[in-house]
């Protein structure tokens, strides 16, 4: 067992965190009884009813207000639910989208390729695994959901990374660093945005052993109805089978693939 050494004063840190965890669920309440009084409610009311002390109430309400959660009206001093509470609400619906409208073309994917699929968002500065759907093969690439990979040494990272601008790639990689993973990681910035480049002009990306010895993976950028980037979509499997003289038949499996999935998400311009 993993011993976990906790630096400052002997029973600092536990009493803080049971005070942020109590914080935390107080907050979640307050929430969940303004979305069963049909959105909003009075301090004086969260605070019977929650068996919160009024200025504790508020307080919460402030913290929840600074992040968008909930606003105030002017008028009555209502408390409402605000816009950060939509927003969390339609990504999640959103994820749910790419996956129910992918499954279908993942699983054509899958038989047309011989590989593994998978489908992964980007979350801060992570990809991460939402869908799989796994090939027949005895060897095979398999990984739990929510799995996460770098943007710049996985397939879905980087076809995540490739269509965004050169501002915010940057801003990525200033905030993640260019580790080195294997021996063919991509870590001179230079020549990771000449791969995103090339990846950008012929509409999909190569992992050749950049994250994982033996593993090689071709990943595709899924676009929405405005044309932003939700998703990737990859095909992963053991070097020695998905080698690189497949690579551009492959490739354009998958790119063809994250098109349609784009175009079943209500894409009209054609996308790289």
């Amino acid at each position: 067992m993993t011993e976990v050494r906790r630096r400052g004063r002997p029973g600092l840190a536990e009493p803080t965190a049971q005070k942020g965890a109590q914080a935390l669920e107080r907050g979640i309440a307050i929430m969940q009884y303004l979305a069963k009084s049909g959105g909003s409610s009075s301090v004086s009311d969260i605070s019977v009813n929650l068996d919160l002390p009024l200025t504790t109430a508020f307080r919460l309400l402030k913290v929840l207000e600074n992040a968008d959660f909930v606003y105030q009206d002017n008028q009555l001093g209502w408390w409402h639910i605000g816009l950060g509470v939509f927003n969390v609400g339609t990504a999640y619906i959103h994820n749910r989208d790419v996956l129910s409208v992918a499954g279908p073309f993942m699983r054509r994917l899958m038989l047309m390729s011989g590989e593994t699929v998978n489908v992964a968002i980007r979350n801060g500065n992570e990809a991460v695994l939402i869908g799989q759907q796994e090939c027949k093969a005895m060897v095979r690439m398999c990984a739990p959901l929510g799995s996460r990979l770098p943007l710049h040494a996985s397939g879905a990272g980087k076809a995540l990374l490739y269509p965004i601008g050169e501002e915010a790639l940057m801003d990525a990689i200033l905030k993640t660093g260019l580790q080195r993973f294997t021996p063919t990681t991509l870590i001179d910035l230079p020549v990771l945005q000449k791969d995103l480049e090339g990846a950008r002009q012929q509409g999909y990306c190569i992992d050749q052993e950049e994250h994982v010895i033996g593993l090689n993976c071709i990943a595709s950028a899924i676009y929405d109805d405005v044309g932003s980037v939700v998703a990737a979509i990859s095909i992963s499997g053991p070097a020695s089978r998905l080698t690189p003289d497949r690579f551009a038949s492959q490739g354009e499996l998958v790119h063809q693939t994250a098109m349609d999935i784009s175009t079943a998400l209500g894409l009209k311009t054609a996308r790289a």
